[in-house]
């Protein structure tokens, strides 16, 4: 892992890479005195990084303040040009606001950005764009390596029925099948995904609901009333992160998601992981696994869901204690890692989240003393899915063969 600090602008920026994958993560840990000449910098940087590894985005997400993103609009920022690297063809910004930001509001400006990007190698072949619905866009991007094919989607929602959260829940999730159906695939492809609610405490079980019914009316869930000891091997989930995440458009929740069509007979493998230290999130009511490993012959990577001080019945832990439940979730995940073979410092990109900015200083101390001061990843203030939850972590790991 590269990690550049850029003083006069306020910015890490992580490179990462295994396989064909190559992550950066920018992360504004400072206030620059122009957001706007930052910007601009940035994205020359991302370009010219881009352009050295000769790599095409597949996945692109922006998190800050809703005045921050307001300024990218409106003084024309991180535009594609037409690269191509393909930046800023496909984007998903986040209203993530951050921990690190002015001395008059602690969580205004821009607090970073997550690359996903495909470096050229044999068995690789160059990524596409994968139009909307409607044809009027870019909705994600597919490739494929070796016989297995990938894709991506971003940005999904629902703007036609606003009086019904769960019903733009569904619906975003009805859009994601139809733009899989275009493909050839349906939801069972599905590994990953992350889902941004506009204010997650207000209405969290719901979304659980309609996600739950969505997923067995596609028969990726089974009844577990009725069965009970279902191996969550048997049940297809996604690993998933919910989180709060508004969004500029207005809608209650924002999709993106990974999908794979692997042949039986392939060298690529799809497995879920389990957690000894926490029991099956869709044993409570949250359909989704805790994690995903992806096998492959040049590389391993495994997709970690996001988590947080939830312990082996369920029950969030550490109530109040936002440094015992950032050690927690910590040692959580590092234990549901090494059942794959791997360490906290083989993640490659990784989204906090704290409940208040003020915990910040906390969280980078205790970062530091675990050897994890230059992990790649971006810090954002967000409610979790439970209300005495007060920290949430989720990533991508990987580590070549």
């Amino acid at each position: 892992m590269k990690k550049i600090d850029k003083k006069e602008h306020g910015i890490y920026i992580h490179q990462t890479e295994h396989g064909p994958h190559y992550f950066i993560v920018v992360y504004f840990y400072k206030t620059p005195a122009d957001w706007a000449a930052s910007l601009r910098y940035l994205d020359g940087e991302l370009e010219n990084l881009l352009g050295e590894k000769k790599a095409q985005v597949v996945h692109e997400r922006w998190f800050g303040s809703g005045a921050s993103l307001a300024l990218i609009e409106r003084e024309k920022l991180l535009q594609h040009k037409g690269q191509k690297s393909g930046l800023h063809s496909s984007v998903t910004p986040i209203i993530g606001m951050p921990c690190a930001g002015t001395s008059g509001d602690a969580c205004e400006g821009f607090a970073g950005i997550q690359i996903q990007a495909l470096i050229p190698q044999d068995g690789v072949s160059t990524p596409e764009p994968i139009p909307s619905l409607d044809e009027k866009g870019v909705q994600g991007h597919k490739w494929q390596e070796g016989d297995a094919r990938f894709y991506i989607l971003q940005n999904l929602c629902d703007l036609e029925h606003p009086q019904s959260n769960t019903q733009q829940t569904t619906e975003a999730l009805h859009r994601a099948e139809a733009l899989l159906k275009k493909e050839g695939l349906d939801y069972h492809s599905v590994a990953r995904t992350w889902i941004y609610l506009d204010d997650i405490l207000a209405w969290y079980t719901p979304f659980n609901g309609a996600r739950s019914a969505f997923y067995r009316q596609v028969g990726i869930m089974p009844d577990i009333e009725k069965n009970e000891k279902t191996p969550p091997s048997e049940c297809f989930l996604p690993a998933s992160t919910g989180i709060r995440g508004r969004n500029q458009n207005g809608a209650a929740c924002t999709i993106d998601l990974i999908a794979s069509d692997i042949p039986g007979e392939s060298a690529f493998k799809v497995r879920r992981l389990t957690n000894r230290k926490q029991k099956d999130a869709f044993r409570y009511g949250a359909a989704f696994a805790r994690a995903l490993v992806l096998e492959t012959p040049r590389y391993l990577q495994v997709q970690i869901s996001g988590t947080a001080a939830i312990d082996e019945t369920g029950s969030s832990i550490f109530q109040g204690d936002t440094e015992a439940q950032i050690r927690y979730t910590l040692d959580t995940i590092e234990v549901l890692i090494a059942e794959a073979g791997f360490k906290l410092t083989d993640i490659s990109s990784a989204t906090a989240f704290l409940k208040d900015e003020k915990t910040l200083p906390l969280f980078l101390r205790i970062m530091e003393e675990r050897g994890l001061a230059d992990l790649p990843m971006v810090i954002c203030k967000a409610d979790v899915c439970r209300d005495d939850l007060l920290f949430e972590l989720d990533g991508v790991a990987g580590k070549n063969l």
